[in-house]
């Protein structure tokens, strides 16, 4: 009998160690070296081909986890969400979804269920990370944290989307769960990284150690091929021969690029200043402006013969210079002379992707393009979009990438995302709980063809969603109505119509503010901080008291060499400014000015002039970038959170006084004081306005620009 014990409990731990070798660490052993390996989409030539031999043109979404509340790495959908998702996704035309990285077991489990059941289905381009902090770190390529972390994320991804892991939730941002699913037969392929550090190239192709050589069994460099490209040509072909190995099976596999890290060699005059008596001409400093201090070539990886499934080249696509190839050093304008001199320009890159389409031996697919919807924009080209705007710049750039030759493209992407961030609005905010709302002057925040749309008043010059309840004070005959939701301040002002000039003072903190506007004669019983100016269509504005005026204090230095700090408005200043915000400068500055700064101040954009239209999104008439509408004795209209210095409106949290703090600081607030008056000398009353953060309501809404993709791809 002990004997017996004993044998069952070696059993036992030896089952249990068989289970975690294989299916926590991916262990197997191939016992059919010689099985053939079956794919079911390959790459011929520049294209890519179904099972069927037709031709594959790939019109995809990136899909992630994120709803407002959660980030995405919270991975809080359920399944229904996800196969509603999928069943819009493929209403609009489209054929495949892009996983950044891998999902939770939720996620495949509906993919599964819903193509099983899916006529055409959707298939899947699974990416393959490697966290952020060693992407951007400071070591080089070869670290274990970068290499094998890719090799081991892509071996995991393979036993994802065969059904057949294990993961334990202990990295950020990738999925865990116990993966059961097998939707191996609608992957399309894998994609290595979602963008390069720069730094992190450079670095490890200047390393005198690092060679880049590689010969695998899948892959294998060239003579010209760099030490981090050697590097990919050893993950693909770890994953590749993991796969192939373990399941008999290969599908596509790819790294991803993008302008930055592309194959291409810009001019950089600049160093030839350091010699005192250089002619430097017309030199351009193109190289140095655009940050590229390196190149990723997928032509310097080879695939050998045993790939039966394929090899295809991915870019990451956005608006960098549409004049790139007058700038190319004179190396790369020569081995590129036959593709340049029959360029075509004319594509809303420049003649970009023209050039990329010629260049590549390979198919070549756009794994993220995207516009945003958004209020705010990071640039002078990047004017605000409406939805409908945003739909035709997607379908635009898809078919001159189709007219380019390139296999399809994948929008970035399916949802807005609440928790992002942009470079010109993130010094403002608070990001503790930043999913809890949404900031309409983000910009990254509305690239989705679905937005999440808050629960508060329709923008629509209609008085019959509010409720008396709202009301906060009034002066006459107006009356004022305030409700505060995810988004923003709404406002109602009766008895206003289009030829009323009003004035709406707003006191947001007591650091600051002026009880009197001296241009328009105008007297508040509180010190304001914000006063809105309605006057028409056309021009009506958000002014913001000088000490409160936050590009200013943070940005004046680039804006204009200023520094903000040595001479600043006082705390009763009774000067109210527009509201703006800073925006890329792209301007292509030559060696001989390029230590004027003058020439690379960042521009500005009066971000706080508000713009008519209806707000109803089931109105024929709607304007997704309404921010007031004028009605039948009434007018509303809505104050983004950000454009008042709110830092986190969740925790009511706003700026405090940038002069004492010399930058963004927050404090807390619970209210604010509001008033209503016409153009007039009397003192406008201002009254209290009460903050409380409501749990945000919301309800998902198909975007226009949904419907503009739809009637492209959906032929």
């Amino acid at each position: 009998m002990k004997k017996f014990l004993i044998f069952v409990f070696a059993a036992g731990i030896l089952c249990l160690s068989a289970f975690y070798a294989t299916s926590l660490y991916g262990f197997y052993i191939d016992f059919h070296p010689d099985a053939p390996i079956k794919a079911d989409f390959t790459a011929e030539e520049r294209r890519i081909r179904d099972a069927s031999g037709d031709i594959f043109q790939v019109k995809g979404v990136e899909i992630s986890a994120s709803i407002p509340e959660h980030a995405s790495s919270e991975f809080e959908p359920e399944k229904e969400d996800y196969i509603r998702w999928f069943e819009q996704i493929a209403g609009m035309g489209a054929n495949t979804l892009k996983a950044a990285g891998i999902m939770d077991d939720t996620f495949y489990e509906a993919f599964c269920e819903y193509n099983s059941r899916a006529e055409p289905p959707l298939y899947l381009l699974q990416g393959i990370l490697v966290q952020d902090s060693v992407n951007f770190g400071t070591g080089d390529a070869y670290d274990h944290d970068f290499m094998d972390s890719l090799i081991g994320d892509g071996k995991r991804a393979v036993d994802v989307v065969h059904g057949n892991r294990m993961i334990s939730g202990n990295v950020p941002g990738r999925g865990s769960g116990w993966y059961t699913a097998d939707v191996s037969r609608w992957v399309l392929g894998f994609l290595v990284g979602s963008q390069w550090g720069s730094d992190t190239v450079a670095y490890t192709d200047h390393e005198s150690f690092y060679s880049g050589k590689y010969e695998g069994e899948y892959f294998y460099t060239t003579e010209e091929a760099r030490p981090f490209e050697s590097m990919l040509a050893r993950v693909m072909d770890e994953i590749l021969s993991y796969e192939s190995g373990k399941y008999k099976e290969q599908h596509l596999i790819g790294f991803v690029n993008e302008p930055q890290t592309d194959p291409l060699e810009y001019r950089d005059d600049y160093g030839q200043l350091r010699e005192p008596y250089s002619d430097v001409g017309e030199g351009i400093t193109y190289a140095r402006q655009l940050g590229k201090i390196c190149q990723v070539d997928a032509e310097h990886i080879k695939a050998t013969e045993k790939v039966v499934g394929g090899y295809y080249a991915a870019y990451s696509i956005y608006d960098f210079c549409t004049d790139f190839y007058k700038y190319l050093s004179e190396e790369q304008t020569e081995k590129s002379r036959e593709i340049l001199k029959d360029l075509d320009t004319d594509d809303t890159y420049g003649g970009y992707l023209n050039f990329l389409g010629e260049y590549h031996t390979v198919p070549l697919i756009c794994t993220s393009y995207g516009f945003s919807s958004s209020r705010g924009v990071v640039s002078e080209k990047g004017f605000p979009l409406t939805e409908v705007e945003q739909g035709e710049r997607l379908t635009d750039v898809y078919l001159e990438m189709r007219e380019a030759g390139w296999s399809g493209a994948v929008i970035n992407s399916w949802q807005d995302r609440w928790e992002l961030k942009s470079w010109n609005t993130a010094y403002s905010q608070d990001f503790t709980n930043n999913s809890l709302w949404h900031d309409l002057q983000t910009e990254t925040q509305g690239y989705g063809l679905m937005k999440f749309v808050s629960q508060g008043r329709v923008i629509d010059g209609k008085a019959d969603d509010w409720e008396e309840k709202d009301l906060v004070c009034s002066s006459g005959s107006l009356k004022l109505y305030a409700y505060a939701d995810a988004e923003g301040l709404d406002l109602l002002v009766t008895d206003a119509g289009e030829d009323s000039e009003l004035y709406i003072p707003i006191d947001i903190t007591e650091k600051s503010g002026s009880r009197s506007e001296k241009t328009r004669n105008l007297n508040f019983s509180d010190p304001a901080d914000f006063l809105l100016c309605v006057s028409g269509r056309e021009d009506t504005r958000l002014l913001v008291h000088s000490r409160y005026e936050s590009v200013r204090a943070n940005f004046l230095n680039e804006i204009n060499g200023e520094d903000p700090y040595i001479e600043f408005p006082e705390a009763d200043s009774e000067e109210f400014v527009p509201v703006y915000m800073v925006m890329e400068n792209k301007t292509m500055v030559k060696a001989v000015n390029y230590e004027n700064r003058e020439l690379k101040y960042l521009p500005v954009s009066e971000t706080g002039k508000f713009r008519h239209g209806n707000g109803d999104m089931e109105a024929a008439d709607y304007d997704s970038l309404a921010d007031f509408c004028f009605g039948e004795d009434c007018m509303e209209i809505r104050i983004p959170w950000a454009l008042l210095n709110f830092a986190n409106p969740a925790e009511m949290l706003i700026h405090d006084d940038y002069y004492e703090n010399y930058g963004v600081k927050f404090m807390k607030t619970d209210s604010m004081k509001i008033g209503v008056s016409p153009a007039s000398p009397e003192e406008i009353e201002m009254k209290e306005y009460a903050l409380k953060w409501n749990s945000p309501e919301y309800e998902e809404k198909l975007k226009q620009s949904y419907r503009v993709v739809q009637s492209v791809w959906g032929e």
